[in-house]
């Protein structure tokens, strides 16, 4: 039981350090904090924020986590080289880094590897697009994972990712409604400029010109045509 307390404690830590990384990024960014929810194989800060905030800023909010997380591993390594820490208790902690590390930055929504890919997809590609290519890949690396790798708390962990990567795929025309409403209401200025033919191909860090009716109009032409009704 002390044995397991310890490990625990070691896992908690890591998770909890790993958080507060990605809290004081996005503090720094002057993002709405709304709350953090633990997993088994980590944790998942969410931020009460508009879809339209800069790709770069959640970018560098992503990548405090696992900064942080590395901070962490050096400031025990110092410890243990002080004669602080035990060295056994070291491997066990060096153990766990590098293992909830490594899992948390693979391409899979919702982890962190999973969506610092969305990020890129949603500059590459229209809002939409990108994200569904994020979901496809997400899918494949998971059950290719569960079918070579058989273990019961992957699994499990595995079972959770497909769950949240369904809702997340459920809620996709919900977000880009909400993407072109926040436009809509709000005022934000993007220096990317794209043409698009396709109403539903709005990327997320770009203004557009939108074919409507067979002429070309501006997004916000557009956009008041779509929600006027809101009016």
């Amino acid at each position: 039981m002390t044995g397991m307390f310890k490990e625990f404690g070691m896992v908690f830590l890591i998770i909890v350090v790993h958080e507060l990384g990605h809290l004081f990024t996005g503090l720094y960014f002057k993002w709405n904090f709304d709350k953090i929810v633990i997993y088994p194989f980590g944790g998942c800060l969410k931020f009460d924020e508009k879809i339209n905030r800069s790709l770069k800023e959640e970018l560098f909010i992503l990548l405090g986590g696992p900064i942080t997380q590395i901070v962490l591993y050096f400031v025990i390594s110092f410890f243990t080289n002080k004669g602080l820490m035990i060295y056994r208790n070291f491997l066990i902690f060096e153990s766990y880094h590098y293992s909830l590390l490594l899992f948390n930055l693979l391409p899979i929504y919702p982890l962190d590897g999973g969506r610092i890919l969305n990020i890129l997809m949603n500059y590459l590609l229209p809002f939409k697009k990108g994200n569904k290519v994020v979901i496809f890949i997400s899918f494949l690396i998971v059950l290719t994972v569960m079918f070579f790798y058989k273990n019961l708390n992957f699994t499990l962990m595995s079972l959770l990712i497909i769950f949240e990567l369904v809702l997340y795929l459920k809620r996709q025309d919900f977000l880009y409604n909400r993407m072109l409403l926040e436009r809509y209401i709000g005022s934000f200025h993007f220096k990317r400029l794209k043409k698009i033919n396709n109403k539903n191909n709005m990327y997320k860090e770009c203004r557009h010109v939108v074919l409507y009716k067979d002429k070309y109009i501006t997004e916000k032409s557009y956009l008041t045509e779509r929600f006027k009704v809101i009016e």
